[in-house]
């Protein structure tokens, strides 16, 4: 069969610094540190993960996005790395001939822009299904077609590739051509003249790409008496920053050999090769927790919404019989029909080490990032011996001959911990629905106890995160029993999909996959099917520099926004987050919300007798980005000096850039202590 070309991972993820060289490679898999590498982008062999993310002289490092091509074929259907000088065969595309050829370079296409400026306001979750006519625009003011044009950062695409040696970097900087658009240079208090730089790299005969972000730079063009001001978390006329996205292209520089098996004369001429499948890079704010991962993680996001949409792994989520087909209609045809008839199978027995524990144990690190309560008395999310998350206990399978009552005493534990779970159509209640596993304390909080996706009115609200339905589903199939203990019974997961498969997966475990308000690198429009060609990968359209499109007025439709089914352009996936990034980002520490709770004497034993009551509670929003109390040498502190104010998002614009890491704490022998490092 003739190969496929890849780019993986599908979505990579840079991060903004204000080091002026100094850079280090995105981590690969959930939780992991990222990975060191010299100026030139190559990492050391063995490879070794990053222990300082500032540099010599304390400011803060980048982050690059590092993007491979893969070769599937008949001699390798999971995929391998394309090496230069290997031969492969590829089906043209024209004639339909098969061509075998002999890889001579990979050129790399790359296009970052940002469209904050000129997009609508973020308003909670109203436009996630399209936008009313009514919507206001940021900047509603610039109403000058031209003008309007100007307010989106865009450098044009930018290419580089390893054969020539001055063609191995590029920089999406102002350069004098007329198609760019960028802020004028008076902005305040920082300029920005460059979203970033492309750097080729080759390793062991593998051509690779590093896309290196902005520099963290704010500035607003207003200059009248009072500004740069900041007045609200998410839309701010006359602001800019250098947040960014874009498409991630490739073709194959190569050698004809072959045309249907029959060789060719020396020296035939052949086309540069297109990757077929493109990727997509996505420049946030640093990562200050980078060792604890997201109670949902965009791969948790994107697993489930690819299960449930994609048929991305139809022995979890497909068409009875589950006997390892793919039953019609397949994924080619009428997917549609697939999604109507696709159920959950309640046969299928997940892995606890590789699919349950990584969700329990994600909660009990976030102590390390909130106001640890000295009179609370314990952890109640304890991973130890004896403790509510004790794996020793909670990774025991029903199995036969186990003593009766150990057995019940871990059902209890399993069941207990599933019903404390925020359930579908429950993102507004604060508690869980009473236990029967707890008679005495017959209210639980929900979890998790996090802000949702809209805790700040009541229209369209969702005040409280909540797992997604493959998460719910993986845990309730634990809950019940059924499911293996990989560890015991020296069982090694099969990693779906091969190394790229994983790569797509890895690089979004450290990246924000809730609470979308507007959320953290990205927004709620990740977890729209309309924008994915398939699982993971995101739809390209055609972007032209100087004319990438203004917002136009989408009515929802069938649920979904119908002009996203054409594909995405630069600057499409950020241009919903909030602008400048450091005013939403001081904000997301803690919510007061509102929460009115019908039934309350049912819910709550000993009330006033009120049949509604409102009350308030105090929620964080996603502190393993963003941190709240930290842990230090001398107890906890606040991680940031800035008050939750709008004059405390004003100080966030520079004040970034001079905040700690937390990291594990070298003291611990455990490795489950985090202290907050390379602080002023």
């Amino acid at each position: 069969m003739p190969a496929t070309l890849r780019i993986h991972p599908s979505i990579g993820i840079a991060r903004l610094g204000n080091s002026p060289s100094s850079f280090y490679i995105a981590p690969e898999s959930g939780g992991a540190l990222p990975i060191e590498c010299d100026e030139n982008g190559i990492p050391s062999v063995p490879p070794t993960t990053v222990s300082s993310f500032k540099d010599d002289e304390g400011r803060i490092r980048r982050q690059a996005a590092r993007f491979r091509v893969y070769v599937y074929d008949e001699d390798d259907p999971d995929g391998r790395e394309l090496e230069i000088g290997a031969e492969i065969t590829i089906r043209d595309a024209r004639s339909g001939q098969l061509r075998t050829v002999r890889v001579d370079d990979v050129s790399w296409t790359v296009y970052l822009a940002n469209k904050k400026a000129s997009w609508y306001e973020f308003q909670q979750t109203n436009g996630e299904h399209g936008y009313d006519p009514s919507h206001p625009l940021r900047n509603a003011d610039i109403v000058n077609a031209e003008e309007r044009q100007r307010l989106i950062i865009d450098p044009g695409p930018r290419t580089v590739h390893y054969g020539d040696p001055k063609q191995r970097r590029a920089s999406f900087s102002a350069s004098g051509d007329p198609t760019q658009t960028f802020p004028p240079p008076s902005i305040v208090p920082n300029a920005i003249a460059s979203l970033g730089d492309l750097l080729c790299t080759q390793v062991e005969k593998h051509s690779r790409l590093l896309v290196l972000g902005g520099h963290g730079n704010s500035g607003s063009m207003k200059s009248s008496f009072g500004n740069p001001k900041i007045e609200e978390y998410a839309n701010n006329d006359g602001w800019f920053d250098d947040t960014s996205d874009g498409q991630v292209k490739a073709s194959i520089t190569c050698t004809l050999l072959k045309i249907n098996g029959v060789a060719v004369l020396p020296g035939t001429g052949q086309s540069p090769v297109a990757v077929d499948d493109p990727a997509w890079v996505i420049v946030g704010y640093p990562r200050y927790a980078p060792q604890i991962v997201d109670i949902i993680t965009m791969d948790d996001l994107l697993y489930d919404l690819s299960i449930r949409n994609f048929a991305y792994a139809p022995y979890i989520y497909g068409i009875p019989p589950f006997d390892g087909a793919q039953h019609p209609p397949l994924f080619n045809d009428d997917m549609a029909a697939w999604r109507a008839s696709a159920v959950w199978n309640r046969e299928y027995r997940p892995y606890f080490w590789a699919d349950i524990w990584p969700i329990l144990q994600r909660p009990f690190r976030y102590q390390f990032l909130m106001d640890k309560d000295p009179t609370v008395g314990g952890d109640p999310h304890e991973i130890g011996p004896g403790g509510a998350f004790d794996p020793a206990q909670l990774s025991v399978a029903p199995y036969e001959g186990e003593d009766p009552v150990a057995r019940e005493n871990r059902a209890t534990m399993r069941q207990l911990l599933y019903e404390a779970l925020r359930k579908q159509g429950r993102e507004n209640d604060l508690y869980a629905p009473p236990t029967t596993h707890l008679v005495d304390k017959p209210i639980l909080f929900a979890m998790p106890l996090l802000c949702g996706d809209n805790p700040i009115d009541n229209v369209a609200p969702s005040k409280f995160l909540r797992l997604t339905d493959t998460m719910l589903f993986l845990l309730r199939q634990w809950a019940e029993g059924t499911f293996v203990d990989e560890k015991s019974e020296a069982i090694e997961p099969a990693i779906a999909g091969g190394e790229g498969a994983a790569l797509d997966r890895g690089v979004l475990g450290s990246v924000l996959g809730g609470s979308f308000c507007p959320g953290g690198e990205t927004s709620w429009i990740m977890r729209n099917p309309a924008i994915f060609s398939a699982p993971y990968r995101i739809r390209h359209t055609a972007a032209q520099a100087g004319a990438l499109s203004q917002p136009a007025v989408v009515q929802a439709g069938d649920g979904l926004p119908a002009s996203l089914a054409r594909g995405l352009e630069p600057g499409d996936i950020t241009k919903y987050s909030g602008v400048p990034w450091q005013a939403d980002f001081n904000e997301c520490t803690t919510q007061d919300i509102d929460v009115t709770y019908r039934d309350w004497n049912e819910l709550w034993p000993g009330s006033t007798g009120d049949p509604v009551q409102t009350t308030q509670h105090l929620t964080y929003w996603w502190p393993a980005h963003r941190p709240d109390w930290v842990a230090t040498s001398n107890g906890q502190k606040p991680w940031s000096p800035t008050a939750v104010t709008n004059a405390g998002d004003l100080a966030m614009v520079t004040l970034w850039a001079t905040r700690g890491f937390v990291l594990t704490d070298p003291t611990d022998s455990t490795g489950q202590s985090f202290i907050l490092t390379e602080t002023d």
